[in-house]
């Protein structure tokens, strides 16, 4: 099974170019049209890593990456925020709330690619070893 990325942008061309680069790496793609989608997508779809834009009309990217961060069933999924604001202050925001890295807008396809790749060792080994049950043992 491929790697799931779970895109977010109220813009359907960005969307677009995130999809076409993403591709580029072998990934699967899921489509998030804002913030409230892409809540209800990443709980349902669980994606391997999120990337998100953070200037987003109603729900910004930055209050996406915090409601992630505080439900317990999806808050280790890494995000990258994808943004033209990477060192101002949402981009500082975003760093706050627990954003795993920021690519800066416009990207090139393979850095795009490396840093989901980055992203996604760091978070796996960062993970728990899965718990073994002994069976017949009390």
């Amino acid at each position: 099974m491929n790697t799931r990325v779970l895109v977010v942008d109220d813009d359907p061309v960005a969307l677009g170019m995130l999809e076409a680069a993403l591709k580029l790496g072998g990934f699967d793609i899921v489509r998030a049209y804002g913030a409230e989608d892409a809540l209800r997508k990443v709980k349902l779809r669980k994606p391997d890593i999120v990337l998100t834009d953070l200037e987003m009309p109603k729900i910004n990217g930055v209050a996406l990456i915090s409601m992630i961060r505080e439900d317990p069933e999806i808050q280790r999924t890494p995000v990258i925020a994808v943004t033209a604001h990477t060192w101002d202050t949402i981009g500082q925001a975003a760093a706050q709330v627990g954003c795993d890295a920021l690519i800066a807008k416009p990207f090139s396809p393979q850095k795009l690619i490396e840093k989901v790749r980055e992203c996604l060792a760091i978070r796996r080994a960062a993970a728990p070893p899965p718990r073994r049950v002994l069976r017949g043992v009390e």
